[in-house]
């Protein structure tokens, strides 16, 4: 009776197809295509967006971030973006296809390492999922946080090796460098990798070598000095130590780790309400992957290591999101790699409790990749046809105001892009910034801007301001408590308009 069971297994292997990593990838490529190429020709997608690109322009023309110009970001993410502006010049396409690169790229490694967890259908399933999530609307943007999960989806695959030697520790902590180095936050899961991987090398069935923490520590300290080099070459290490510790220390005390908890937990309520079919499917996956990684999983040696690894990771971006200062939905795409991996962990379970149950995981990822692909497609034609109104603007300004006229964007900044022009506050490159104090007044202490930048940039009354029709440039001065309105109409004429894009021209 014993020899029964074996067959039957082997009948419903015969049936199953087989998926190979190339065809995974190639279903993952053409995934990520498909769900976010629905917006690469809209103009505005997110205004942080924008910011990247002036600071990449900069990047571009030789400068090194923070020098000339300020944004609350690290430095990796601006070379990136100066990269790209290089290679491809004024080219919103390019840019939007390098948030995609970055999907894509993060999406291999999910897979990847959802190899380890599972047969190849459920992980497939797994970053399927974490593709829909990673395309929601505030992740179709490219922002800082697509680089980052790619490194650290990357570095997460060289650390769930098994058994785990010092060389893949060592590529690891190079990974997770260059995470840190494009958002801040991920240095406690630097600390936090460490930490694990120190514990484990005494523990010899989780087969971790001794010296792995070392190595990971070491090659992970390259990136940074190489970075220090570079300014310490310029003589700007103070700078890059202000841009660097001094204002995100400074921005990360604005609120608590209870209200940073509490405004992630009301964002993702109503955020979930909007779209139930990304997020209910998702919270359901996630909740069973973390039950049977916990309860299932760490009764397999092979899988023990993997899943504690991935695991201490997930709770380590937690951790590192909820130290922040803010909290933004943005933020939640450092944690979909993880969502897609214990998503994998739950689709596997499903399909060993019974064959059947199989098809309710796969129905679980279809409905967030329908949704998906029904906010994606019907869109490209319109995004592919859409009014570039902020490019429309600058065009008008060359026209009328001569070569590199003096612009103040209080938003819709890009047009600074097209036109070249000269930032009017090193501050200035996202325009809010001139009024979050914890940044500002950092800047000003250290003598990187003056104490009043807004008050500074009225006095000089520049020929061109520019602004939305919305009315949320006007409202960030207005709360910096400076009475904007007067001054336009004091001073200014609205001149000309495209779209939401104002122009005011000085009388």
């Amino acid at each position: 009776m014993a020899m029964l069971a074996p067959p039957a297994i082997d009948a419903h292997r015969k049936r199953t197809f087989a998926l190979t990593t190339p065809l995974a990838l190639a279903i993952l490529a053409l995934a990520t295509i498909l769900l976010r190429i629905g917006s690469w020709w809209t103009e505005q997608l997110d205004w942080d967006e924008w910011s990247f690109i002036l600071m990449g322009a900069d990047v571009a023309h030789g400068h090194l971030p923070f020098v000339h110009q300020f944004d609350l970001k690290p430095p990796l993410i601006f070379f990136l973006f100066g990269a790209t502006i290089a290679l491809f010049g004024k080219s919103l396409l390019a840019i939007r296809l390098l948030g995609a690169a970055c999907v894509f790229a993060a999406a291999s490694f999910v897979f990847l390492t959802g190899r380890r967890l599972a047969a190849p259908w459920p992980a497939l399933g797994g970053v399927l999922l974490f593709c829909a999530l990673a395309s929601a609307s505030f992740g179709l943007p490219t922002s800082s946080e697509l680089p980052a999960v790619a490194f650290l989806s990357a570095a997460v695959w060289r650390l769930t090796t098994f058994p785990l030697r010092e060389r893949d520790a060592a590529i690891a902590g190079v990974l997770v460098a260059l995470a840190v180095l494009t958002r801040t936050n991920l240095a406690l899961v630097a600390m936090i990798v460490g930490v694990t991987l120190l514990i484990a090398g005494w523990l010899p069935r989780i087969r971790v070598r001794r010296w792995a923490w070392l190595a990971f520590a070491a090659a992970g300290l390259m990136p940074p000095l190489l970075l220090v080099g570079a300014y310490a070459a310029t003589e700007e290490l103070a700078t890059l130590k202000l841009a660097m510790i001094d204002v995100p220390l400074a921005y990360s005390g604005q609120l608590g780790i209870r209200q940073v908890a509490r405004e992630h937990v009301t964002q993702f309520y109503y955020t979930a309400q909007a779209a139930p079919l990304l997020y209910g499917p998702m919270t359901l996956l996630v909740l069973a992957g973390l039950g049977a990684a916990l309860f299932s999983y760490r009764r397999d040696p092979a899988k023990h290591w993997p899943v504690t690894l991935v695991t201490a990771v997930a709770l380590a971006v937690t951790g590192s999101l909820l130290i922040g200062g803010a909290a933004y939905p943005h933020y939640w795409l450092q944690l979909f790699p993880f969502a897609g991996l214990f998503g994998t962990v739950a689709l596997a379970t499903l399909h060993r409790l019974h064959p059947k149950a199989g098809y309710l995981g796969a129905a679980l990822v279809a409905l967030p990749l329908a949704n998906g692909f029904t906010a994606s497609l019907p869109q490209v034609t319109a995004s592919y046809a859409s009014a570039h109104p902020a490019q429309q603007a600058a065009a008008y300004i060359h026209a009328t105001g001569g070569a590199r006229p003096q612009v103040w964007a209080l938003h819709k900044h890009l047009v600074l892009w097209y036109l070249d022009a000269p930032q009017l506050s090193r501050a200035g490159v996202h325009p809010d910034n001139l009024a979050r104090r914890a940044i500002i007044d950092t800047l000003a202490a250290h003598g990187y801007v003056g104490p009043d930048e807004v008050a500074r940039l009225m006095a000089l009354r520049p020929r061109f301001v520019v602004t939305d029709a919305g009315g949320k440039g006007l409202a960030w001065v207005r709360a910096d408590g400076k009475p904007v309105d007067a001054w336009l109409a004091t001073n200014y004429r609205q001149d000309a308009r495209f779209g939401d894009v104002l122009v005011y021209r000085c009388l």
